[in-house]
């Protein structure tokens, strides 16, 4: 008997499929068959190098991306803060509310195209199922601007409920409504990235940003500046809004010319049917940047209680730890699709290797920032104040954040790595189990009953980032079965492939 199940299985895999064979057409059962000649036998430090190497030029690409991104932001609050305090004031609480309401959902939803964009890259045989699963991401964004829209269009109202001053929420709601022009072309730039990045293409989206954000710097000073043609404060709204277009339009002519425009099939009716497969990984995606988003908008709020000193340390630390999460956010963005892009192809023992190989990365770029932080903390505070009381007291703060940033940096890309497998639900219970039942009550212990302060807030949330990076260490090293995971790519792809022809 053993001798006749080594024969059926030496047929199998002398079955008329090798590596660049679509792994789609294999039913589950055989998978591990299919594993066993696809996966690689070389040793893991050789393996180990290459996914190195491809982890640190990706992860280079993707961050310089999301810095790109971030000079945006920085051009408007340098242009509209030269106009006065109460017009920044009013940019500051519109972009709080862009990024909460439209932005950090709709990236969120990008999690599950993330996820079946690059497993269908590697695993079908029909490369425009990635541009299928594309037009479903642009389904799910749309749909959710149907509803944010109408929101957005009364920010003036929902800010005066809420006590704000009415200088302030007249001019915020103005932005808004001008921003609302920019939101489709924006969320779609990020499903574009999203599709080339799970086609391990990593540089369209530098190389549109490093065009876009020199033009805006011009196009932000005219309308806002220029004694020709500014008009102020409404003229950084519309210069958003023409960035915003420019970089979708430069990013499709990309995907146009590239090696992407072979994987979409056009328009497909049919990417509207089982929407409901799509959901089921995009609403956890979406819990976990929205909830991260709060969670640190409630930072600032928090801070704000114990005076404008301890509100301007919290600002100047928060932007310390984003430059640094745009860091490990990009070589996040880069692991996701190539750990989707791995199991797809059926190489489960590559793909924890390069699970490794990201956290590895991660933790060096911790490392770093926090070796930084710590030589030269006082001085990279001076870049952003000369008042000695904010100095005082961000360098209290260092500490934790310099904890917080290591961190943050192995959380985020645990977390890519559970999105390329498809489980993003495992990290949405991780986030709000922390951030709500963790973060929210040890920093409001902290901070106000133990007296810590804000140093409280921000220890509260560093232990809650701590447990989350922990449950999911233990999910993706000890509870996730990797060869497993490949038959669950295939089932879940061939849910959403139902009405196509696979086999």
């Amino acid at each position: 008997m053993a001798n006749a199940a080594s024969n059926v299985e030496a047929a199998l895999i002398e079955h008329d499929s090798n590596e660049s064979t679509s792994l789609l057409h294999v039913s589950p059962s055989q998978a591990s068959i299919e594993i066993v000649k696809r996966d690689t036998r070389e040793p893991y430090f050789i393996v180990a190098i290459k996914e190195l190497k491809w982890m640190t030029s990706s992860s280079l690409l993707t961050a310089l991306t999301l810095v790109l991104q971030q000079c945006i932001l920085f051009i408007d609050v340098v242009s509209v803060g030269h106009l006065g305090a109460t017009e920044l004031s009013a940019m500051t609480l519109a972009g709080t509310c862009f990024g909460v309401l439209a932005m950090s959902p709709a990236i969120g939803m990008m999690g599950a195209m993330e996820t079946f964009c690059s497993n269908a890259y590697t695993a079908s045989r029909d490369k425009t199922m990635v541009g299928f699963h594309f037009q479903r991401g642009i389904i799910a964004i749309i749909v959710h601007m149907a509803f944010v829209i109408p929101i957005m269009w009364n920010g003036e109202r929902i800010l005066l409920a809420i006590k704000q001053e009415p200088i302030v929420a007249e001019l915020s709601g103005q932005y808004l409504r001008t921003l609302i022009l920019g939101i489709i072309p924006l969320s779609i730039f990020e499903a574009c990235k999203c599709f080339l990045q799970s086609q391990e293409i990593m540089k369209g989206g530098t190389i549109v940003l490093m065009c876009a954000v020199p033009i805006h710097m011009v196009v932000n000073y005219i309308f806002v500046r220029s004694e020709a043609y500014g008009i102020g404060f409404h003229g950084a709204a519309m210069a958003d809004v023409f960035t915003y277009c420019l970089m979708l339009a430069g990013i499709l002519l990309y995907i146009k010319f590239s090696r992407a425009a072979e994987t979409w099939g056009g328009w497909d009716l049919k990417a509207f049917r089982n929407m409901h497969e799509f959901y089921r990984l995009a609403i956890p995606a979406l819990i976990i940047l929205s909830s991260d988003c709060v969670c640190f908008e409630l930072l600032n709020i928090g801070s704000s209680y114990f005076g404008t000193i301890s509100l301007a340390a919290t600002a100047i630390t928060l932007n310390t730890a984003a430059l640094g999460y745009q860091i490990s956010n990009g070589l996040g963005y880069s692991t996701g699709p190539r750990i989707g892009n791995l199991i797809g192809a059926g190489k489960p023992r590559q793909a924890r290797i390069a699970r490794d190989m990201s956290i590895l990365v991660a933790a060096s770029v911790g490392s770093v920032c926090l070796l930084f932080l710590g030589l030269c903390g006082r001085w990279w505070i001076s870049v952003y104040t000369n008042n000695s009381d904010v100095a005082r007291e961000t360098l209290k703060l260092m500490p934790v954040v310099c904890a917080f940033i290591i961190c943050d940096a192995i959380n985020a890309v645990l977390n890519s790595v559970l999105r390329g497998l498809g489980r993003q639900m495992v990290g949405a219970i991780s986030f709000m189990f922390s951030y709500i039942f963790i973060a929210i009550p040890s920093g409001l212990y902290l901070g106000y009953k133990a007296g810590l302060e804000v140093q409280g807030l921000w220890w509260g949330i560093c232990i809650s980032i701590i447990f989350s990076s922990v449950v999911q260490g233990i999910y993706a090293y000890i509870i996730v079965d990797w060869k497993d995971e490949v038959k669950r790519c295939l089932i879940r792809l061939r849910r959403n492939h139902a009405d196509e022809n696979i086999s």
